[in-house]
């Protein structure tokens, strides 16, 4: 094989690599624990694996969870609204500094944030995580990160 062949494999060879490892790093990065996310067995099978549980601790684990579920559920919609009376007041207070023309592109953008915003539940705004309710039958528990990870309750 001649040098040029050799270098361009090579370089196709390095991008792969390259395309690869950075959507691993991303992926890494947005893999964020779940609070209410409807599946908490992953934090439990975790647990167990790093501190040794016994069945009965797991048990009584995966109660807690269930337990304080509730709490969880009440803080993250008082979080959630304080949020929104922080963004409307911004917004407020932007739309003022704009002339009549600017605020009607800045309501059509303010729409399409908020329509972002709202395609995913509880606010959580994680990307790569899909959209939409858990699947049924979950109880708002904690989950940390991982494949079999859902996708947080609907509102």
């Amino acid at each position: 094989m001649n040098n040029n062949i050799k270098t361009a494999i090579v370089f196709i060879v390095g991008i792969l690599l390259g395309v690869a490892g950075t959507g691993l790093y991303i992926h890494h990065c947005f893999a964020r624990s779940w609070i209410n996310s409807g599946n908490h067995n992953h934090a439990v099978d975790m647990l167990a694996s790093k501190l040794n549980l016994t069945s009965d601790q797991k048990t009584k684990i995966e109660k807690v969870f269930d337990d304080n579920a509730p709490a969880v559920e009440t803080v993250r919609l008082e979080t959630n609204a304080k949020l929104q009376a922080v963004r409307d007041k911004t917004s407020a207070q932007i739309r003022l500094l704009l002339t009549s023309d600017q605020q009607q592109k800045f309501d059509a953008l303010k729409t399409e944030w908020d329509k972002k915003r709202n395609t995913n539940d509880k606010g959580w705004h994680i990307p790569g995580l899909p959209p939409g309710a858990p699947p049924s039958g979950c109880p708002g528990t904690m989950c940390f990160s991982g494949p079999d990870s859902a996708t947080p309750a609907s509102k």
